[in-house]
């Protein structure tokens, strides 16, 4: 369903999330937020704690691998994968735009046509 050019975008997607990931992984403090509360608090005050928070992200890592090993199951992502998808090809579509403009349009395309039929079959 994919042609090669939306099989590397996809792919680039993947490496973006694998690096911004990894990135927060391997940080021993997370940081504050913009008022000055530490992630850390952020997470306790949600219920758990940093290596709740590290399993998530390595599960996190393991769906976008598998996406990375099979471009194809970007339409079998979970909503939230789904959405920070979405979110990195918009930001970094510039990326594309000159490499792969046909591929970029029809893979939105191809993504806006898939999330309205999931949205159609979850109502019935």
């Amino acid at each position: 369903m994919l042609t090669d050019a939306q099989k590397t975008i996809v792919r680039e997607v993947c490496s973006i999330q694998f690096n911004s990931l990894s990135d927060i992984l391997i940080k021993t403090d997370l940081g504050e937020d913009d008022q000055g509360e530490r992630y850390e608090e952020i997470l306790a005050d949600m219920g758990f704690g940093r290596k709740e928070f590290d399993k998530e992200l390595i599960k996190t890592i393991l769906e976008f691998e598998g996406l990375n090993d099979d471009p194809e199951k970007v339409f079998e992502l979970k909503e939230l994968d789904a959405i920070v998808f979405k979110h990195i090809l918009h930001n970094f579509g510039h990326r594309w735009e000159n490499r792969f403009p046909k591929a970029l349009s029809n893979l939105w395309d191809k993504l806006f046509v898939w999330t309205i039929s999931n949205e159609i079959h979850n109502k019935n």
